[in-house]
C-alpha cells in the first residue's frame, strides 16, 4: 500500500507496536489498521535506521526523469518561435524544428515542442486531426516540370491595391520569380514569366488560373497572347477547372505566407518598394526557409537537387480554327485574336477566310492564297512576306 494512504497514527503505532501491543501479532495487528503486512515491515525498517524522521511520508516522484525536456531546451523554442513570430515566418512545432535543425541545434520531436508551446500557453491544443499521411499530395518529380503562376492583392501605404505576379516551381516550391505591378495585365505577367526563363530556363508546362492575362479559352475559345508565346517557346500552358482553386494550391497557400511576411513590416509606399520587399522574401524564402513539404530543405536546395525537366525543341501546334472577315478600306484584316495585319487596298471589302494554327496562319480568298506567315507574339501589326 502506498505512503500516502498510511495515516501518521498508523505509522507512529508501527514504530511502537512491540512495546505497546507485546501479545499482539503482526498479522492481527494489520488487519486491524488495514495495511498490508509488506508496508508494515518496510515501514518498521525505516524505522530502526532513520527513526521517526524516516516514518515521515516520502514523495513518489522520481529523482530523475530522462524524458523530461530541460529548462534550457525549453527557453531556446519559445525564443525561436518568438523570432519566427517577429519576422512574419509560420511558428508552428515543425517550422521551428526546422529552423532549429539548421541552426545546428538538435532539437526535441516536434510533438515535444508542441507540448511546450501548449504548456507555456503559446498555442491551444487542438482536437486530433485527420493525419497528415492520409493526404494524397500531387506533385511533380521534376525541377521545371510544371511552373505556376498566379495575382495577389496588396495594398500601398495610401490605401491604393496592386497586384503581385509570382512564378512558383510546382516540385521544389521555388519562387521563381516576382513583380510588383498596377494590375494583371498581359505585359506585366509576361514581363515575369520572362524573367523566370532567364534565371532558370524555360519550364516544360505552365500552370495558371483563368484571369484574363492568362487564358481565354473558356471565355471565347481562343488563346490569349500568353499563351500563344508559351505554345511558340514550346511549354504547354494549363488552365485550372473554373471554381476549383486547389489546382493553384501551392500558389494559394504560399500567398498566406507571403502575406504573414509583408504584415509584419511597414507597408510599402511604392512599386519599387514593395518590389525591393518582395525581392527580399524570395532570397530568405529560396535558400533560407526551411520547406515542410521538402523535408526540412530549402526550395532552392531541392530545386539544385532535382534532375531539371525542358519545354519542347519548338513550337507547339494549336487546335486549328478557321475565321471569316471582311477587309478594312484600308486592306487591313483580323487574324483571329488580337493581331491584324495589310493585304493591301485590292481586297478592300472583300470576304476572306483566315486558318490559324498557331503560329501559322493562312489567308485565302476562295482557293486562291494570299498570305501565308508566321505570328510574331510581340507584335500585334504583322507583315506581310507575300507580295
Amino acid at each position: 500500500m502506498a505512503d500516502q494512504v498510511v495515516s501518521m497514527d498508523v505509522r507512529l503505532a508501527i514504530a511502537f507496536f512491540l512495546q505497546a501491543e507485546p501479545s499482539m501479532t503482526v498479522t492481527a495487528f494489520c488487519e486491524q489498521n488495514q495495511i498490508s503486512r509488506q508496508t508494515y515491515y518496510r515501514l518498521r525498517r525505516r524505522f530502526h535506521s532513520g527513526g521517526l524522521e524516516a516514518l515521515v511520508p516520502q514523495s513518489r516522484r522520481p529523482r530523475s526523469s530522462p524524458t523530461t525536456t530541460g529548462a534550457t531546451v525549453m527557453a531556446v523554442v519559445i525564443e525561436k518561435r518568438a523570432q519566427l513570430l517577429a519576422e512574419g515566418w509560420d511558428a508552428g512545432a515543425i517550422s521551428i524544428r526546422s529552423w532549429l535543425l539548421r541552426e545546428g541545434i538538435e532539437p526535441p520531436s516536434a510533438r515535444t515542442i508542441h507540448r511546450i508551446l501548449v504548456n507555456h500557453g503559446l498555442v491551444e491544443p487542438q482536437p486530433r486531426k485527420r493525419p497528415r499521411n492520409s493526404f494524397r499530395r500531387f506533385e511533380k518529380s521534376r525541377a521545371n516540370e510544371c511552373w505556376q503562376m498566379d495575382g495577389h492583392d496588396r495594398p500601398l501605404i495610401d490605401g491604393t491595391v496592386v497586384k503581385v505576379l509570382r512564378v512558383q516551381d510546382d516540385c521544389s516550391r521555388q519562387i521563381m520569380a516576382s513583380l510588383a505591378a498596377a494590375s494583371e495585365n498581359t505585359k506585366d505577367v509576361w514581363a515575369c514569366i520572362s524573367a523566370a526563363i532567364d534565371r532558370y530556363g524555360a519550364p516544360a508546362m505552365f500552370l495558371s488560373d483563368n484571369g484574363s492575362a492568362f487564358s481565354r479559352r473558356r471565355v471565347n475559345g481562343t488563346l490569349s497572347e500568353v499563351e500563344a508565346r508559351l505554345r511558340l517557346s514550346g511549354i504547354l500552358p494549363v488552365t485550372s477547372s473554373i471554381g476549383h482553386p486547389q489546382t493553384c494550391g501551392k500558389k494559394e497557400r504560399e500567398w498566406q505566407t507571403l502575406d504573414r511576411w509583408l504584415d509584419a513590416r511597414p507597408l510599402a509606399a511604392s512599386l519599387a518598394e514593395l518590389q525591393t520587399q518582395l525581392d527580399a522574401y524570395d532570397l530568405i524564402f529560396n535558400h533560407d526557409r526551411p520547406h515542410q513539404a521538402n523535408d526540412g530543405r530549402t526550395p532552392a536546395e531541392r530545386f539544385d537537387a532535382t534532375d531539371k525537366a525542358r519545354a519542347a525543341n519548338e513550337p507547339l501546334a494549336t487546335p486549328m480554327r478557321i475565321h471569316t472577315y471582311k477587309v478594312s478600306r484600308n486592306g487591313d484584316v483580323g487574324l483571329g485574336r488580337r493581331e491584324a495585319m495589310c493585304i493591301g487596298r485590292q481586297w478592300a471589302g472583300v470576304t476572306v477566310t483566315v486558318i490559324r494554327e498557331d503560329p501559322a496562319v493562312a489567308i485565302l480568298h476562295g482557293t486562291e492564297l494570299i498570305e501565308f506567315i508566321h505570328i510574331d507574339p510581340t507584335r500585334k501589326y504583322q507583315h506581310r512576306t507575300r507580295r
